[in-house]
């Protein structure tokens, strides 16, 4: 099983859109899929047709080092839910907790995607640690630019502190609009930045992507000829490519 990481320590940025959705793509591809959704605010299970709560989830078998269960959607993914409310200060300072967890299901599934909260806590190092890739979402805008270069230099001192051996995928700008010449602007200084190779196709700003969540459903299964259908495809597509 090949973990991706989905991070940045900014909100708002696109992470649990861009997990869900890359996630739907791939299981559309064939692929065995599992998300973990590390951020406490839950919102994955809500683009997976779930609006109540859960009561167990990754954030209690992190705190007892069990996992309780897996739940399988409509959708061919699996989920390990977030707690909701859950008091991260209850989760033991065990940065491998979540690797060894995901160790008991190496063989059930081919990619596992994981949700991260915009922080830098030990959620974020048990994914570090536990993971393979890295792909960091972007808004695109100057401060989403200057926020994600100040989160790869974060990452690669994590990373190196943590000795691990985690690759990025790239930098994915989200709410991309063309016509903006900020905009394109921004995605130039990037790549001068970082290497063009690091940067992905951008999501460009689709409204049905918010609308998606309100009728709990990935972008795939709620309008299939829509732009956000197109650029989640593309993406899917280079992810495969990029981790063979």
């Amino acid at each position: 099983m090949k973990k991706i990481l989905i991070a940045n320590r900014k909100g708002g940025v696109g992470k649990t859109t861009t997990a869900l959705n890359l996630a739907r793509g791939l299981s559309l591809k064939g692929k065995r899929v599992l998300l973990i959704d590390l951020d406490t605010q839950g919102h994955l299970q809500y683009g997976l047709g779930y609006k109540k709560p859960f009561k167990k989830g990754i954030h209690r078998a992190l705190s007892f080092g069990k996992l309780d269960k897996v739940i399988k959607t409509e959708f061919d993914v699996s989920l390990i839910p977030a707690d909701i409310n859950f008091d991260i200060s209850n989760i033991p300072n065990k940065k491998g907790r979540l690797n060894s967890i995901l160790k008991g299901l190496e063989y059930s599934y081919d990619i596992a995607i994981i949700d991260t909260p915009p922080t830098s806590d030990t959620l974020l190092k048990n994914g570090i640690v536990a993971s393979d890739y890295i792909l960091v979402p972007m808004q695109t805008e100057y401060l989403g630019l200057v926020g994600a270069i100040q989160f790869l230099k974060l990452f690669y001192q994590m990373a190196s502190s943590l000795k691990t051996n985690l690759k990025l995928l790239g930098v994915l700008p989200t709410l991309y609009n063309k016509s903006i010449k900020e905009h394109t602007q921004i995605i130039e200084k990037l790549k001068s930045s970082i290497g063009e190779s690091r940067v992905l196709t951008p999501i460009r700003k689709d409204f049905e992507l918010s609308k998606s969540f309100i009728v709990n459903k990935p972008i795939f299964d709620y309008k299939k000829r829509s732009r956000a259908v197109k650029d989640y495809s593309k993406l899917t597509e280079d992810i495969l490519k990029k981790i063979g």
